[in-house]
């Protein structure tokens, strides 16, 4: 891309100059008179004449299996002004199976603008297959720190123009047994624009990300070559989430970003790896969303979420858990949370944890509650050292992961966290006096003497200290990895 646009720089430079000079003498493709020319190569020593007179095209002799790598990388339009490169490449983006759309700003007019250069592009289609069709409705970075209302609205009016069009255009992805689909809108209302009913037909469909549209399944789904799907703020219920998963047979991976309505996600299928669910929104009757996924082998929980809680019924597989979240109220019930999810990823070997739930970790702590026995072989601690009651936290983790071999420990701070520990309701014990951090830094201590590898990164500022409830108590920690 950096190439592509310096050279179409040049050119178009090049194209300036050219207009500034008078017509009355022909112009090679160099840009200058055939006069100039012929008297430059008089000049020249007659080596330098014979290389110039047999120069390659090398850009010419390009096999087609690159250019189509290199389309690969630009979006449609700017595919198309390679057409100026070379003879070859002229025509060569009408079978450019990789089609990349972005829709502009600024009103009805551009809208009908880009639906006939579309329609162009499309109607124009030579190859009978199509790899990648990607369209998205950027919000212009003039809008994008807007607060007001107007903004969005004309966001969302742009969509409105051409959603009868995006249906058409989808029909034909599918038509040309299209591979992938990627449609992001930046509209604020999820029902905007509705997925014709024919993309969830599509066998040849292998990855599929969709954001902010009307995810609503009325009839069967046969992605039986899906392996890829990604939802990003949609309202989903189990009904259709069920048939997607049903209809999915050899479904890998699945992300849903701040989407909600959905209650459970149940996976039967052996090829299912990986699942990630970022900012999950639970709403109304769905405050609980059930896992069960038998043969899951990695598990992603991000974000930050509220009214709710995860429950993982079966997920005896994973090998890889990622509890990197925030539940932004409930704050007194995260200890039983936590532990619930620990006691379900007792088999994972490699496990991270963000600072939220090293919170609810010093609160068991706290609170003496047990923590089950992990297997965990490579630990990922993600914590805040503004945060109260983190030391502890990682002498409980530690302890209760006998078999861990390699430990990674990445400090922040975050000095006006909404999660910090209150000591009055947690009730159970006042984190203050040197004894107890001694005894915490041995706990520590103890349980990093039998680990292989140990690296800490501090991203925190000086300022920004381990400290207990006591502001004048600080604790600090050496980690000696054994040899």
């Amino acid at each position: 891309p950096i190439f592509k646009g310096r050279y179409l720089k040049i050119l178009s430079m090049e194209t300036e100059r050219q207009s500034t000079i008078p017509n009355a003498l022909p112009f090679n493709s160099a840009g200058s008179s055939s006069e100039d020319s012929a008297v430059k190569r008089a000049r020249l020593p007659s080596s330098n004449q014979d290389e110039t007179q047999n120069a390659v095209d090398y850009i010419s002799q390009l096999p087609d299996a690159i250019i189509f790598h290199i389309f690969s990388f630009l979006t449609t339009k700017d595919t198309i002004k390679t057409s100026v490169l070379s003879k070859q490449w002229r025509s060569t983006w009408t079978s450019n199976q990789y089609m990349s759309f972005s829709l502009p700003p600024g009103g009805s007019q551009k809208s009908k603008g880009f639906i006939a250069f579309v329609d162009s592009v499309l109607s124009r289609y030579t190859a009978k297959k199509l790899k990648r069709f990607l369209f998205d409705a950027p919000c212009p970075a003039s809008m994008r720190f807007s607060l007001g209302w107007w903004p969005q609205l004309a966001v969302e009016r742009d969509v409105e123009e051409v959603a009868a069009s995006l249906d058409r255009w989808l029909q034909f992805a599918v038509e040309h047994d299209v591979e992938e689909v990627s449609v992001t809108l930046n509209n604020h209302r999820h029902k905007i624009y509705a997925l014709p009913q024919i993309l969830f037909s599509c066998k040849t469909l292998v990855s599929l990300r969709i954001s902010r549209c009307c995810f609503s399944v009325f009839g069967t789904v046969n992605w039986c070559s899906l392996k890829i799907l990604r939802i990003e703020l949609a309202e989903l219920n189990d009904d259709g989430m069920m048939r997607v998963l049903s209809g999915s047979p050899v479904l890998e991976l699945l992300e849903l970003k701040r989407c909600v309505g959905v209650k459970h996600i149940i996976v039967e299928s052996k090829s299912f790896r990986e699942l990630v669910i970022d900012s999950h929104e639970f709403y109304g009757q769905a405050s609980m969303l059930k896992i069960s996924a038998p043969h899951l082998l990695k598990l992603c929980l991000l974000g930050k979420s509220r009214g709710g809680e995860f429950r993982l019924d079966e997920v005896s597989s994973l090998i890889e858990a990622e509890l990197n979240f925030e539940m932004l109220d409930e704050v007194k019930a995260r200890a039983d949370l936590l532990k619930g999810l620990l006691e379900r990823l007792h088999n994972v070997t490699k496990l991270v944890m963000g600072s939220w739930c090293l919170q609810a970790l010093s609160l068991m702590e706290a609170r003496d509650m047990f923590l089950p026995s992990l297997k965990c072989r490579h630990l990922i601690l993600l914590g805040a050292a503004g945060h109260e009651g983190v030391p502890e936290a990682i002498a409980k983790i530690l302890e209760s992961t006998r078999l861990l071999e390699k430990l990674f420990l990445q400090m922040t701070c975050t000095p006006d966290s909404e999660i910090g520990l209150n000591a009055e309701w947690a009730g159970c014990r006042v984190f203050a006096g040197e004894e107890f951090w001694n005894f915490v830094k041995w706990r520590i201590y103890q349980c990093l003497m039998h680990l292989r590898h140990v690296e800490i990164v501090d991203l925190s500022p000086p300022e920004c200290t381990f400290a207990g409830q006591n502001s004048d108590q600080q604790y600090q920690f050496q980690i000696i990895p054994s040899i």
